[in-house]
């Protein structure tokens, strides 16, 4: 299921496993990969070594795509030294997963000698809501990990990655790169050198100048794979020199909010929610993400459209929850167990936030309606009620009876009732009234002639239920 270096690999981190992984940096990717379930507790060499050189720590298994500079006429690698300590204006635009991002304006900060740097933005998210804006928050620093804030002050979501993971410098890759020609921004003329990571699909280019500034950084990620992406970043109105210990402070919402407190209207209900997957993954909700009807498909919409999602299968289920939700938690499955990642605090609730972080509630999502982009939720193995227990505080568990109700093939409903069409003629007009007729009816009925979808044989589909 839905289940991210610079701007672009953190960013998969959080939309990775439902999330839309929107972090930053080379480092927010190391960190979402380092701390992926079934990954070991602590650094190996070759991790601390992908640290120093800025790269995702899982790309350093298999080296073979690497692309390393070309040497100069007299044998000598000079790639370009950037500067320190600085900071900047940024102007940001992102693709992430098929969403994209555009005309994000904010600040970067760059602190190579404290290890630390932080990008700050607001930018435009169409893809649901037209003028939709979002803001960012990403400090990583080597005390810290890489830490990304969802939104301002009191509607701000901290999201913590990687703080048990060596620091990776956002420009250490520059070492590695080819010098590639020269071109002019913003009137300033600069050197393009580019690192390319073939086995990943990962391009890396960075505008420096003579000053040892970048003016520049275009990155892209996946080939068009399951997580691909690019982004382009733009420096400018440089002030050179250490930004100063105030300027890396925690944001509120990690200083004094994470994980956020539960919502306060407790209700004990029965919900419908949905979930794509496949075997040999286990038919169950424990430690998984799934969503309701709008918010699933926030997921099939975008990230989940590609070929490999429609071979897969959907299950809608029914499940007893307290509305107490929590923060949302990323949850995979990691080839044997059905994982969550997140203190115990987190774990103890339902999550629940806006379809792809994309909706207009606040906080995320957690306590809103979410009529727009829909809900996408977690249920964490720790908060599940054992048999017989009503969900709710006295019982210190907030969900149960999860039911598997219908299970249908994804390409049945994706491609033969047409709902990759419908999805592109809703795009930007959210909520996607025309994709979820298409999902209500093809989970309705087995009968295609009213848009209904076959069930799933149970030997196909491997049934285990836990409730």
């Amino acid at each position: 299921h839905p289940k991210t270096s610079s701007l672009l690999l953190s960013l998969f981190g959080a939309m990775a496993s439902r999330s839309f992984a929107y972090a930053l940096g080379f480092s927010a990717v190391a960190a979402a990969a380092a701390a992926a379930p079934g990954r070991h507790a602590g650094p190996r060499a070759e991790e601390v070594e992908a640290a120093r050189l800025g790269l995702f720590p899982f790309f350093v298994s298999d080296i073979s795509g690497l692309q390393l500079p070309l040497a100069s006429a007299d044998g000598a690698v000079k790639p370009p030294k950037i500067m320190p300590q600085w900071s900047s204006a940024l102007i940001y635009d992102g693709d992430m997963m098929n969403i994209p991002f555009k005309d994000g304006r904010g600040t970067f900060l760059y602190d190579r000698d404290g290890s630390r740097y932080r990008t700050t933005y607001e930018v435009k998210d169409a893809y649901f809501n037209p003028g939709m804006l979002q803001f960012r928050d990403q400090l990583a620093g080597a005390d810290i990990g890489d830490n990304m804030t969802w939104g301002r002050d009191d509607d701000g979501v901290c999201m913590p990655w990687g703080y048990d993971r060596p620091y990776s410098d956002l420009f250490a890759w520059v070492s590695l790169a080819s010098r590639t020609g020269q071109k002019n921004v913003g009137g300033e003329t600069c050197s393009v050198w580019t690192w390319y990571f073939p086995s990943y699909g990962l391009t890396s280019e960075i505008c420096v100048g003579a000053d040892g500034l970048p003016r520049e950084m275009n990155q892209t990620f996946g080939a068009g794979g399951k997580w691909s992406g690019g982004n382009y970043m733009q420096f400018l109105n440089f002030t050179v020199g250490d930004p100063g210990d105030e300027a890396f402070m925690a944001s509120k919402a990690c200083a004094t909010n994470w994980p956020t407190q539960p919502c306060e209207n407790e209700e004990v209900v029965t919900m419908d929610t949905y979930r794509i997957w496949a075997p040999p993954e286990p038919m169950e909700l424990a430690n998984r993400n799934t969503g309701d009807v709008l918010g699933d498909l926030s997921f099939v919409c975008t990230q989940g459209s590609g070929p490999m999602y429609r071979s897969k299968l959907i299950t809608y289920w029914q499940v007893i929850v307290s509305t107490t939700f929590g923060q949302y938690a990323l949850c995979n499955y990691n080839g044997t167990d059905n994982v969550c990642a997140g203190p115990p605090a987190q774990l103890a609730r339902v999550g629940r936030r806006s379809g792809q972080m994309s909706g207009k509630g606040a906080r995320m999502g957690q306590c809103s309606p979410n009529d727009d982009a829909g809900s996408q939720y977690s249920f964490p193995g720790l908060a599940q009620c054992p048999p017989g227990v009503v969900p709710g505080g006295a019982a210190g568990c907030t969900w149960t009876g999860a039911v598997p109700v219908r299970t249908i093939k994804a390409s049945c409903i994706m491609e033969e009732r047409g709902l990759l069409e419908a999805c592109s003629r809703d795009i930007g007009h959210a909520p996607f009234k025309e994709a979820a007729a298409v999902w209500l009816a093809a989970f309705a009925t087995d009968d295609p002639y009213m848009g209904g979808c076959p069930d799933v044989p149970s030997a196909e589909s491997d049934i285990v239920v836990l409730v």
